[in-house]
């Protein structure tokens, strides 16, 4: 991973931070586009996922607690 994959998820807590919202499961959290459907954004680079997700959280994206 380099920082320009990086850059290309940041509007997801800068500039498009209200479209977007953290579902937390057992597992973790998974990005999510709001909308009807929602759509999650697959991340298949664990390292770069945690920065993105990193990113989210100290932006104050809102997190949705998804029941077990």
């Amino acid at each position: 991973m380099n920082d320009r994959d990086l850059l290309e998820f940041e509007p997801m807590w800068t500039t498009e931070r209200d479209r977007w919202e953290l579902w937390r499961t057992g597992l973790g959290y998974l990005p999510i586009l709001k909308g009807d459907p929602p759509i999650a954004e697959a991340i298949c680079d664990d390292d770069l996922a945690d920065q993105v997700i990193a990113g989210m959280l100290a932006a104050g994206v809102t997190v949705v607690e998804l029941p077990d």
